[in-house]
């Protein structure tokens, strides 16, 4: 048996999800009408204590969900198996590992407090998260507790937990942490927790990550990196120390602006002035003289429409625009088409903006990475040369050896251009140069890459992590040397 314990705060939460104004019922299998998956769930099931599972943490968002609308009516609920499935996001067919979730919510106690309006006093209560539950060929019938129905149905303190953005999560510690801060939605940070309070918020075995340090890498930062690539909010954490000891946590909390496309509310032609020269101005660098100038000579919805096509064109894909005004007025005045294969591909003005967001975006990636790999290569340098003359010469020595059959194979291939005598200077020698060092010297040691971005400017550290919210399989953001 799982005893839960809730932070009560200023509200009550069931699961690491605030439940006060609850989802619609989805008991109608056959409804076609698109609903709003979103589960109103009670703050002191949000705010509690847990080691619940990912699999788990979804399954009891979904039943509650599901029975929200007769959750006062009926004492024991029905879904389908397979629907359950689909509410959570669920590909598999290990219906033992949904019966197993089940049977655990079973065991998983909650304990609330709430204030009684007429005396004023603490009253404790504690229930089971479901109280029983059956699998019936393909159907699952559940119920609550009494107690337990009564602080889920229109509790006054509540989150909004969406079950189509709970299904993308990787790890219940990125779903504790996007229901414990989406209770906070609409202000700018989250309370302060205590820390070791906000580990058994974010289910974090007793014992397990004492050590701040490990707690950050191997739970924190994840969590934080899932909320911000899956989540429609955008967090960062804020600390309070004593000492060098971290004894509380924030989150301050911002909307993912939703990238809406022009075309689903107004024609092409409709498209405002100011955004058109804004976009011309920030994304294109054309002057103000040059962008009247243009606006004058060729209809918006035309200029829009060779945005579209610089867009997609394959030089702008790869990179390859050095000069990308005077191409948008090559673009233009030639009146360059749409290739075949995207002439159906509608291209608006908030299209073509995140497509010049994101090119930018890569490309002070790749410079962070770059000045990353300059400073790999100078450190390992100045560690080769800061070796005293014997010990420099019996490492070069012993490199060679190792380096011999690559280096036969450049002097065969490359004669023209290399011999013995500056066969190092290959970029391939090079190379193999760096990583022998990295092996062999004991006293070299560089900081990871994800350190180094963490010591950059705030523009740069702000470029990373936006790419990482937008793209975050990006081969640039790969952290392995």
């Amino acid at each position: 048996m799982v005893n839960v314990v809730t932070d009560m705060g200023l509200s009550v939460t069931f699961m690491g999800r605030n439940v006060t104004a609850m989802g619609r019922n989805v008991t109608n299998v056959g409804q076609q009408k698109k609903e709003n998956k979103e589960l109103k769930k009670h703050a002191a099931t949000i705010h509690c204590s847990n080691t619940l599972s990912l699999l788990q943490r979804k399954i009891s968002n979904a039943l509650l969900y599901h029975a929200y609308q007769e959750l006062m009516l009926k004492d024991e609920h029905e879904i389908t198996v397979k629907q359950l499935c689909r509410l959570i996001g669920y590909q598999g067919n290990n219906h033992a590992a949904i019966k197993d979730a089940l049977k655990s919510l079973i065991s998983t106690i909650i304990e609330w407090n709430l204030i009684d309006d007429k005396t004023g006093n603490e009253n404790w209560t504690a229930s089971s998260i479901i109280a029983s539950v059956s699998l019936e060929g393909p159907l699952c019938y559940y119920a609550y507790s009494p107690r337990m129905k009564q602080l889920l149905h229109t509790p006054s303190m509540f989150g909004k937990i969406d079950l189509v953005i709970q299904s993308k999560f990787r790890s219940s510690y990125g779903l504790a942490l996007y229901e414990n801060c989406i209770r906070y939605r609409g202000l700018p940070h989250t309370k302060w927790f205590d820390i070791e309070l906000f580990k058994k918020l974010m289910g974090v075995p007793a014992g397990k990550y004492d050590v701040f340090r490990d707690f950050k890498r191997r739970v924190l930062d994840k969590a934080i990196d899932e909320v911000n690539t899956y989540s429609d909010l955008i967090i960062a954490s804020e600390y309070v120390r004593e000492g060098r000891k971290v004894v509380r946590v924030r989150f301050k909390l911002k909307e993912r602006a939703k990238k809406t496309r022009l075309g689903s509310n107004k024609l092409l032609t409709e498209i405002n002035e100011d955004d058109l020269k804004a976009q011309l101005h920030q994304d294109f660098g054309l002057s103000a003289e040059q962008i009247d100038q243009l606006l004058t000579e060729y209809d918006r919805k035309f200029v829009v429409d060779k945005i579209g096509v610089v867009i997609a064109s394959k030089p702008y894909q790869e990179g390859r625009v050095e000069n990308l005004a005077g191409y948008l007025f090559s673009a233009i005045k030639n009146n360059y088409q749409m290739p075949k294969s995207k002439a159906a591909k509608v291209v608006t003005l908030q299209d073509a903006t995140f497509e010049l967001e994101l090119t930018e975006l890569k490309r002070r990636v790749e410079d962070i990475r770059n000045d990353y790999q300059s400073y790999r290569e100078n450190t390992i340098q100045q560690a080769i040369q800061s070796l005293k003359p014997k010990q420099k010469d019996k490492f070069m020595q012993q490199f060679y050896h190792f380096a011999e059959p690559v280096i036969q194979t450049i002097l065969q291939l490359q004669r023209n251009k290399y011999s013995r005598e500056n066969v190092l200077e290959s970029p391939q020698l090079k190379a193999l140069l760096r990583r022998y060092a990295v092996r062999e010297l004991d006293l070299l040691s560089f900081i990871s890459l994800e350190e180094f971005v963490s010591m950059q400017n705030e523009d740069r550290i702000a470029a990373w992590q936006k790419l990482k919210s937008y793209d975050p399989e990006n081969l640039l953001l790969r952290v392995n040397e």
